[in-house]
């Protein structure tokens, strides 16, 4: 799931030099203005000669964030984290680059300690009751966001969370009232357009696709919802219908991530490798921090009979999302045909301890 959600500038604790001062700032000023060559020679200036500096780390890891280099943000997040482990901002940035991993686990108690440092602080309470819902916490969440809501009655975020929490949990009815809610608020064609991602998320398929088809009726150029009914029908294995409406997601924007990407993976997936590929690389340009992008893009090389190319591939993968079994047991069968046999046995006991 996506949130709309913003990375917070770390702007204190800025060098104590005068002259280290005015390059801190032009770095801040530089990422802000969306000259991110500029800001990281800054950025990195300071930091060689104030290694422990948490304004230039924390800004750092938010240009790294930005630029879809989320393994780098990781580091620098963690490396303020060792200077000054109760800083909010640090903490809630590294939570973000793990949701949007879908790494909810590592995720979760990030945001748990900026709320035990701030019960207030909204955004972070919302956060970890989405990172709730995905580890199976789905009680807990409904408490965290019903608390939400009495704040907020008509966040339709927080009404949308809340729904799917519900849909979760097994509890259709009190599901259907938060959606007709929601339907207040966001007006008819969003309403069904949450209300089927909402669905989507929850497994629930058919009712996915009676929503999104609502909305297409109410709007048929409503932003999005060709993509999220392609997703649907790569989910119900319809995969004539999910090429039909992914293609047309794409005719709409063809610079949208997600809808290169699945084209490209169904595409693979369907052994139409060169297809795939095209579509693979265009989504692996516009986010090169997708660690599922390479993985489709190795095992296309693998089903090409291509294993010394799908070996890079797969190792960036795996060193983007270090969790994710199915990547090692790919590139094991990859290490395997290039032959690669210890580095081949290593990888298949990588996959076979994170299947545990």
């Amino acid at each position: 799931m996506k949130l709309a959600v913003c990375l917070c500038l770390c702007a204190c604790l800025a060098p104590a030099a005068d002259s280290a001062k005015a390059v801190f700032e032009h770095a801040v000023q530089a990422l802000v203005s969306g000259d991110f060559a500029s800001a990281e020679r800054g950025l990195q200036s300071v930091l060689r000669d104030e290694p422990r500096n948490v304004g230039a780390l924390g800004n750092l890891g938010v240009l790294y964030s930005r630029t879809d280099r989320p393994d780098q943000a990781i580091a620098v997040y963690e490396r303020a984290l060792r200077v000054s482990p109760k800083d909010k901002a640090i903490l809630l940035n590294l939570g973000l680059v793990y949701l949007k991993q879908e790494a909810h686990r590592k995720a979760l108690p990030l945001f748990a300690t900026v709320v035990d440092l701030d019960p207030r602080n909204a955004q972070a309470r919302q956060l970890s009751a989405v990172c709730r819902i995905y580890t199976g916490e789905v009680p807990q969440a409904i408490r965290d966001l019903e608390l939400l809501r009495e704040a907020n009655p008509r966040d339709e975020q927080i009404l949308f969370l809340l729904g799917f929490a519900y849909l979760k949990s097994r509890n259709p009815e009190t599901a259907k009232t938060i959606f007709e809610k929601m339907l207040d608020v966001a007006g008819p064609a969003r309403a069904q357009f949450l209300l089927g991602k909402a669905c989507y998320e929850a497994a629930v398929f058919d009712r996915a696709e009676e929503s999104f088809l609502d909305v297409i009726k109410l709007e048929p150029a409503f932003p999005g919802v060709r993509l999220e009914l392609g997703k649907t029908y790569i989910s119900e294995r319809r995969a004539a219908d999910a090429l039909r409406e992914l293609g047309l997601a794409l005719k709409q924007n063809p610079d949208d991530e997600e809808a290169n990407y699945y084209l490209g993976s169904l595409l693979v997936q369907e052994n139409r490798n060169e297809e795939g590929i095209r579509y693979l690389e265009t989504a692996r340009k516009l986010r090169p921090g997708s660690w599922s992008v390479y993985l489709h893009l190795g095992k296309a090389r693998l089903q090409q009979g291509r294993p010394k190319d799908a070996v890079p591939l797969l190792e960036r993968a795996a060193a983007l999302n270090p969790d994710e079994g199915s990547t090692y047991y790919q590139l094991a069968r990859a290490l395997q045909a290039s032959g690669r046999q210890p580095e081949a046995k290593r990888a298949f006991q990588k996959a076979r301890d994170l299947a545990h």
